[in-house]
């Protein structure tokens, strides 16, 4: 395909209900990242993601980069984009 990154879909994880169907999507993700970066490729991620589900995501070994505006810019119209970039920051 020649292309530099892979981006996974985060929305199955992101809509899981439960504790065991979030665990089950993420493993998913973590079995497709080892792919994308067996092939060299930069390994992104993004879809549904937002506080409260960000970090394991962000935890996955060679994470390169997370689509997570939305939820940054709800999180800003409270708190202004200073802090709501930050509070990601510090979760993520």
């Amino acid at each position: 395909m020649n292309v530099d990154a892979i981006e996974l879909h985060t929305g199955q994880y992101a809509s899981a209900t439960t504790s065991k169907e979030q665990s089950r999507e993420l493993l998913r993700l973590v079995d497709a990242s080892q792919a994308i970066v067996d092939a060299k490729m930069n390994l992104h991620a993004g879809h549904g993601l937002t506080y409260r589900n960000v970090h394991p995501v962000a935890a996955i070994p060679h994470m390169k980069e997370l689509n997570i505006g939305h939820s940054i810019v709800s999180r800003a119209v409270f708190v202004g984009l200073k802090e709501a970039v930050a509070e990601m920051k510090r979760i993520m």
